[in-house]
């Protein structure tokens, strides 16, 4: 392996920050490689608070424009010195002849070494650099932490501005509690991953994916409370203009706004007039698209 180009990271969320770096990437002639590590290897376990999963990552990295995604098990480099980080992986494995990061980019054992001495090691291995600037945005850097805390918080239209896209989830259509057929108002189910960062919940207008069709929709987030004690996090959507229950069929459901908190009612009844409110918010919110 020669002449590579490789990128330096995380990426938990590809937002625009991580996709700036990418740009200088995509300058790079021969093969540009995005070098990155298993998101879960990295976060604590039991934690969730990731913004997509591995395979999203690397799905969303390939259609920007990588030619080819690497990822690590973080254990499997955490205990390499900066100098066999860079000899070893960079220069050995990959045949790098650049190495782009962010600026804020820490490697070597206790991440110890960032991006100057990456500068320097890579100066000595006859390896070109690049450390690319935080993109700041009201005067912040866009982090994956700052976009975490948006969410968490139901500001899902200003993480979603950071993130350069709607944040949701993905999956097949699964069987719910019927609850939504029995009170009239289907809905679409995803099991939610436990994994990913979890927003304020309540109820959100989306922009709704089903096998390749596009629907508005009302999506709730959250335990169910009036119809269930269980605690069990569910993501349920109406589709506006949808009447089939399309088990099994792939679903994407992208948080647009965040509409009301999610709240215990009296009785299904009023849980069905505040479904119809929900429904009349989104219609009113995408009534010019």
């Amino acid at each position: 392996m020669s002449g590579t180009s490789v990128l330096l990271g995380l990426f938990d969320g590809v937002h625009r920050g991580h996709r700036a770096a990418l740009g200088e990437l995509l300058k790079q002639s021969g093969e540009r490689i995005v070098y990155t590590f298993d998101s879960e290897s990295v976060t604590p376990k039991g934690e969730r608070g990731l913004l997509m999963t591995d395979a999203k990552k690397r799905e969303a990295l390939l259609l920007l424009g990588a030619d080819r995604v690497i990822s690590r098990k973080f254990s499997e480099i955490k205990d390499l010195s900066p100098e066999d980080f860079v000899e070893k992986v960079l220069v050995r494995e990959l045949g790098a002849k650049k190495v782009i990061c962010g600026e804020n980019f820490r490697f070597g054992r206790g991440g110890l070494a960032g991006a100057d001495e990456l500068r320097w090691l890579c100066a000595a291995n006859d390896v070109g650099f690049k450390a690319v600037p935080l993109l700041y945005d009201g005067g912040e850097p866009i982090s994956t932490t700052r976009i975490r805390k948006l969410i968490e918080s139901g500001e899902i239209s200003e993480a979603n501005r950071l993130l350069g896209y709607e944040y949701g989830f993905d999956g097949k259509v699964s069987h719910g509690y019927g609850l939504g057929t029995e009170m009239g108002i289907k809905t679409l189910n995803l099991p939610y991953d436990r994994s990913l960062a979890l927003p304020k919940l309540g109820v959100y207008a989306s922009r709704i994916s089903l096998a390749g069709r596009r629907y508005f929709g009302a999506t709730n987030v959250g335990k169910r409370p009036t119809v269930s004690d269980d605690g069990v996090i569910t993501v349920e959507t109406h589709a506006l203009g949808l009447s089939s229950d399309s088990y099994g069929e792939p679903l994407r459901v992208g948080l647009v706004e965040f509409i009301r908190e999610e709240k215990r009612f009296g009785s299904k009844d009023e849980l069905v007039r505040a479904v119809a409110n929900d429904i009349k918010a989104v219609k009113e919110l995408f009534k010019d698209e």
